[in-house]
């Protein structure tokens, strides 16, 4: 049984981009997050999903345990799987809210 892929709104990716910088408040150092943004730009621009989650999951397993990384997978396990355009948009809502975490914005 497939899982019929959901309409995305600009709510879904503003909530995405908002839960993975809460998430991403507490993981790892700037510059971590920054070899993980630059693992993370590179999948999405070959349309690698599977790298993308890959590396992205890894990582949130890690704190499992906080409230944001919750959201932030619920929220992934409601939109996923994506069609390619909306890979794209919801890729980059993240990797966006990972550049602004720890920002003190």
């Amino acid at each position: 049984m497939h899982k019929k892929l959901k309409p995305l709104s600009e709510v879904d990716y503003w909530q995405i981009k908002k839960y993975s910088r809460s998430a991403f408040e507490n993981i790892g150092s700037e510059s971590y997050r920054q070899r993980l943004v630059y693992k993370l730009l590179n999948t999405a621009r070959v349309n690698n999903q599977s790298e993308f989650f890959s590396f992205l999951l890894r990582t949130l397993n890690s704190k499992k345990g906080d409230e944001n990384v919750r959201k932030l997978c619920r929220k992934l396990e409601w939109v996923y799987p994506l069609n390619p355009e909306n890979f794209e948009k919801v890729a980059y809502s993240i990797i966006i809210g990972i550049m602004a975490a720890g920002k003190g914005e």
